[in-house]
């Protein structure tokens, strides 16, 4: 088997099975049911508030130290932090205890920055990112999918969800994902804390071929330039030079300004950060939003099927993923008008759930949703890799998650918790609203733009 196919088939497992939460689609109604005896307007303020906080902080540190471990350790702790987070939640437990679990979730999210990196650094050839990129996020909705389908199926034959089961049960595919992660395939060195390091035939490491205007030059073709401040090294036979000893704040430094000097990775980096910020607090408080809009319509007798919706958001979310992994579009070209109509559609369901008090029709919105951010973010994903050097993977993917979870934290504090507006938990999604608008406002901007530019094409050998 091809050493990319491997590496995506484990990597797949891992993904698939740290998704094995049945818990977390009836989390909000667990908070709020006799066993705990929350209210819904505690969940976000008090409870949820905490995981956030706990990301805030830990995201810096994981996408510091990342690289230095070698990815793995990283990936074996965070399903250690799954593990905590669900046996804190287990047997009626005090809010006291819910929070210590919280801050473990924030650990267990923040760590997922170390996934893709793990993938990325095992798989040397960048014409598969795509595909590999596809495959782990059509892995990762796979699992929720099989997640939540479970626990709707065991909600309805019950007729009421069993929660502690499900605690159980997620504390079991929490502990699955750590003892896989252990077997993993080890990233042989770390790239930045080395005397002695690669060096690739250009400063960036990229098997990136430039063709300006194709048409008038097309019979030549324009190598990537090293950066200004870089010499070109000749390749000796083994491959390894020994680099000038420097700091390691200036090597981050460095390698941080040179990934986000390319005016293409800056932009998908601005959408990536943005719209997970947005799709943090889409995730965590639309199962506050259902028991919320059933409160406002004072409707005791409907059943939820939060399971069914989120398996439904999950599994198209999952097809949409593998089927654009496919496709050999030029996202250089076409990656514009593609984040426009996608961030449109995102801003126009997240505004009909403020105003819909009809909760088949909000399972609806969010399905579509679900679909149209995955699809996006498998695009962003795939497209920032191809341009990166190898050892920036856990940097730049660390950072755009972090700026995602400011953003996140930013929402919090000043909406949520109430410090900067008061609002109702439907109200909160016209703030997911704008952000979606803000990014189609931008990328529709580009793209009129692009349209008066004499710019070429970027493709990838």
């Amino acid at each position: 088997m091809d050493n990319w196919k491997k590496i995506s088939f484990l990597v797949g497992v891992f993904a698939f099975m740290r998704e094995f939460r049945p818990i977390d689609t009836f989390y909000a109604a667990y908070m709020t049911s006799p066993y705990i005896n929350c209210t819904v307007e505690q969940i976000p303020t008090e409870l949820y508030a905490v995981g956030s906080y706990s990301m805030f902080v830990l995201i810096i540190i994981i996408f510091l130290v990342t690289d230095y471990v070698r990815y793995k350790p990283v990936l074996i702790v965070d399903g250690l932090g799954g593990v905590m987070h669900y046996i804190a939640i287990t047997n009626r437990p005090s809010k006291l205890r819910i929070q210590f679990g919280q801050a473990f979730f924030g650990f267990f999210y923040s760590a997922e920055v170390a996934l893709f990196g793990y993938l990325y650094a095992m798989v040397e050839e960048k014409e598969f990112y795509q595909k590999i990129t596809g495959h782990a996020r059509a892995a990762t909705l796979t699992g929720k999918f099989f997640s939540s389908c479970l626990s709707q199926i065991l909600a309805t034959y019950y007729g009421t969800p069993p929660f502690n089961a499900f605690v159980y049960m997620s504390i079991f595919g929490m502990s699955f994902t750590t003892i896989w992660a252990i077997f993993l395939p080890k990233v042989n060195q770390s790239l930045y804390f080395l005397n002695k390091k690669k060096v690739e035939e250009t400063s960036m490491g990229q098997s990136t071929v430039t063709i300006y205007n194709p048409e008038k030059y097309k019979d030549s073709q324009l190598s990537i330039e090293a950066a200004p401040n870089e010499k070109k090294v000749d390749k000796p036979e083994n491959n390894e030079v020994v680099e000038a000893e420097q700091s390691l704040i200036n090597t981050l430094y460095n390698d941080f300004k040179q990934s986000y000097s390319d005016p293409y990775v800056r932009k998908l980096c601005f959408w990536w950060a943005v719209a997970m910020g947005g799709y943090l607090q889409v995730y965590a408080y639309m199962t506050v939003l259902y028991s919320y809009v059933l409160e406002e319509n004072e409707d005791t007798e409907f059943t939820l099927y939060n399971g069914a919706a989120e398996s439904l958001t999950t599994l198209i979310g999952a097809l949409s993923a593998f089927a654009i992994s496919k496709v050999k579009w030029n996202w250089y070209s076409v990656g514009d008008i593609f984040f426009t109509v996608g961030s449109v559609i995102a801003a126009i369901v997240l505004l009909c759930c403020v105003y819909c008090r009809n909760l088949w029709y909000i399972y609806a919105f969010y399905i579509i949703y679900g679909m149209v951010y995955q699809t996006m973010l498998t695009i962003a994903e795939s497209e920032v890799a191809k341009r990166l050097n190898k050892k920036c993977y856990g940097l730049i993917f660390g950072f755009n998650t972090f700026i995602a979870v400011c953003i996140n934290t930013i929402i919090i504090y000043g909406v949520i918790q109430g410090h900067f507006i008061k609002i109702n938990i439907a109200q909160q999604f016209l703030i997911y609203t704008a952000l979606y608008a803000i990014l189609a406002i931008f990328f529709f901007g580009t793209s009129i733009l692009k349209m008066f530019r004499d710019e070429g094409i970027v493709e990838y050998n």
